[in-house]
């Protein structure tokens, strides 16, 4: 039964004003602020959003699990939640268990002081879940700032390495140990923002990558370069890279 526009407007009003009977939408807007965006794995969340908007769904402006501390990437979205295909659909934070896997990883290809920066989905397209998770990364994680952020985060890498991962300040040795390394600090990341698929983890399963693996361990160890040091030699301001 459809709800008549008084009512609507009324619920609408109460999650834009919430008075004390509703007094947990306030408690969830303030616990909410410092997470991260559960729906692209920004570090900007900081409203409050609909997964059902309330412009075709006003019945559920006020109900706990259709709230989502999301970023703009919600917003976004408008009132898109499926697909056409069998399957396609926006994730929902509360009831796919899925987002609690890895989905996304960083792709860095020509590795340099200005790579080719992409995000992909790691997972196979067997997984159950897929048609969902594919339209989810395509309609909402692909349309954010994230490749911005981990351009920026392969910048303070080249600059000072421990900026993006603090043990890759320390001197490697083999192989492995940078592996290694790379994996602690993923779980750490993991751990630290409560999500595999926060941005901070996106780039570093990027890094994770074999070639990229190889060349970081190459560029790390290279002869001459102390700990922490920049990992290229950067040109002389008006000076270009020529093609080799």
């Amino acid at each position: 039964m459809a709800l008549n526009q008084e009512l609507s407007d009324l619920l609408k009003g109460h999650f834009k004003s919430p008075p004390k009977d509703v007094a947990y939408i306030r408690t969830m807007r303030t616990e909410s602020r410092h997470k991260t965006c559960p729906m692209c794995g920004s570090f900007h969340s900081g409203t409050l959003d609909h997964y059902l908007p309330q412009h075709g769904f006003p019945e559920f402006s006020l109900f706990s699990r259709n709230l989502v501390p999301a970023c703009l990437c919600n917003s976004r979205r408008r009132n898109l939640l499926a697909g056409q295909g069998p399957g396609e659909r926006v994730l929902h934070p509360y009831y796919d268990d899925c987002l609690t896997d890895r989905l996304v990883r960083a792709k860095f290809e020509d590795p340099g002081e200005v790579p080719r920066v992409s995000v992909v989905l790691a997972i196979p397209n067997t997984h159950a879940n897929y048609a969902a998770i594919a339209f989810h990364f395509r309609e909402i994680v692909q349309k954010t700032g994230v490749c911005g952020h981990l351009g920026d985060e392969w910048s303070k890498m080249l600059r000072r390495p421990s900026l993006a991962v603090r043990a890759l300040g320390e001197a490697i040795n083999h192989l492995g140990e940078l592996r290694q390394l790379l994996e602690a600090e993923l779980d750490r990341q993991d751990d630290s923002y409560e999500s595999r698929n926060n941005w901070q983890s996106m780039f570093v399963a990027g890094l994770l990558d074999p070639p990229i693996l190889q060349w970081l361990f190459a560029h790390l160890t290279r002869p001459g370069r102390h700990p922490d040091e920049p990992l290229i030699a950067w040109n002389a301001p008006g000076e270009v890279n020529l093609p080799t």
